[in-house]
């Protein structure tokens, strides 16, 4: 079942806005954080851009940034959410009450590769694509992106590298 906060369930009511899609991509070397259009600090959960890289003093004990994931990058890259494939069926003897997932669900996502240094074809070289752990997330401008509704999180089992796009394919985890 989703669990979803009453900010976002009073904003998912709201007429006229649209909601928020974003896709992060987490590898050893840190967190990727694309969308249709670029996302903004307020989206990301960021309260000002000030940078927690260990260099500063947090409260006296430990220090800012200790032990946090680098947002490595953010931008308007995706091309496409493509296919979110789920298939649930109902327990015997519980209808309505319990569903369990009969086949485990995937996410097909493509980014685009373009500007002038083809950023996924520098990580490809770099970092590892292949078993990053992406999550598909949804959410309204005015929620905390702590509110955000996670509604797909899975690890990258296959991708494809052309010269103007990455296609990514996620398996549930």
């Amino acid at each position: 079942m989703f669990e979803i906060s009453q900010k976002f369930n009073q904003a998912r009511k709201a007429r006229g806005q649209k909601p928020v899609l974003l896709f992060n991509l987490v590898n050893a070397f840190g967190q990727r954080v694309y969308a249709a259009r670029h996302p903004g600090d307020a989206e990301l959960g960021l309260a000002a851009p000030t940078r927690a890289d260990g260099q500063f003093f947090a409260d006296g004990s430990r220090l800012a940034g200790q032990g946090s994931l680098s947002l490595l990058e953010r931008g308007a890259r995706v091309l496409s959410f493509g296919r979110l494939r789920e298939t649930l069926t109902a327990q015997s003897g519980e209808v309505l009450a319990s569903l369990r997932q009969e086949e485990a669900g995937s996410l097909g996502v493509v980014l685009a590769n373009q500007g002038g240094s083809r950023p996924f074809s520098r990580l490809e070289a770099r970092e590892n694509i292949l078993g990053a752990v992406g999550e598909l997330l949804v959410g309204w401008p005015e929620v905390p992106a702590r509110d955000y509704l996670r509604r797909f999180r899975g690890r990258v089992s296959a991708y494809r590298l052309e010269e103007d796009k990455l296609t990514l394919t996620l398996q549930a985890l």
